[in-house]
């Protein structure tokens, strides 16, 4: 992948929005009316039919784009059921390529158990074509109302577009009418950008909702997992990327 490509934040705005909080606060106040998309309400099935009698831990990979930040969470935890959603059925499209890769990988190994074992972490996930903005809402009202056996213990949201002029506030998941349903599903959030100020807007969102967050810099000498092909371009091209892990509050995990 070409490093020209990995290009840095223009924006005009400095430092955190004014209308921050004010946009937080409205949105805590206010319950979404928008209909659900009929595609997404055929994912949110299938996932459900997916799941079937699972009753372990379930994360969800929010904008996963081509899936490999999917497999890479998958492997990560291996005993949890990992969901990537994205609303980009060309992107998705692009996910064979990837898992073939990470085949590929198993069958130059050569260690046996090896091969085995990660051949089976990989199978813990699934991939949805679907809306965010609907889908969010769909798994909250049904993990409130049913309480199913699973439970989402996690959140990624990788590399979202930061929309950095000053007036696309309203256009970022923490400035969006969704913040309220994010939170309330899962608090446990990782997110992860090249513009920091996306990150500190997000953490003092998520701290007027009184959770705990923590920002750390990733480079190319991380021991961190490059999750997603975005990350690993603005690495490679010597960009520091950055991290929030949001915390309930009290949480010391």
């Amino acid at each position: 992948m070409s490093t020209t490509q990995a290009r840095s934040i223009t924006t005009n705005q400095v430092s955190v929005h004014e209308d921050l909080i004010k946009i937080v606060a409205k949105h805590k106040q206010n319950e979404s009316k928008r209909p659900v998309a009929e595609h997404t309400m055929l994912a949110f099935r299938h996932m459900l039919t997916w799941l079937e009698e699972w009753q372990g831990d379930v994360i969800i990979d929010a904008c996963c784009g081509v899936g490999e930040s999917t497999i890479n969470i998958a492997t990560q935890f291996p005993n949890a059921k990992v969901i990537g959603i994205d609303k980009s059925v060309a992107r998705l499209g692009k996910h064979q390529s990837y898992a073939d890769n990470e085949k590929s990988l198993e069958l130059n190994s050569s260690n046996d158990v090896r091969q085995k074992d990660v051949a089976v972490r990989i199978t813990n996930y699934l991939l949805l074509q679907a809306d965010l903005n609907d889908f969010w809402r769909l798994l909250l009202k049904y993990t409130r109302q049913t309480r199913p056996a699973w439970r989402v213990v996690k959140q990624f949201i990788l590399y979202p577009n930061p929309y950095p002029k000053k007036s696309q506030l309203g256009k970022r998941w923490h400035g969006s009418a969704l913040f309220p349903y994010i939170i309330a599903l899962c608090s446990n959030i990782e997110v992860r950008s090249n513009w920091r100020l996306y990150i500190e807007e997000f953490l003092l969102a998520a701290e007027y909702y009184g959770l705990n967050g923590s920002i750390e810099d990733i480079c190319r000498k991380s021991t961190d997992t490059a999750y997603t092909p975005f990350e690993r371009k603005y690495l490679a091209a010597n960009q520091t990327c950055f991290k929030l892990v949001i915390r309930p509050s009290g949480s010391d995990k």
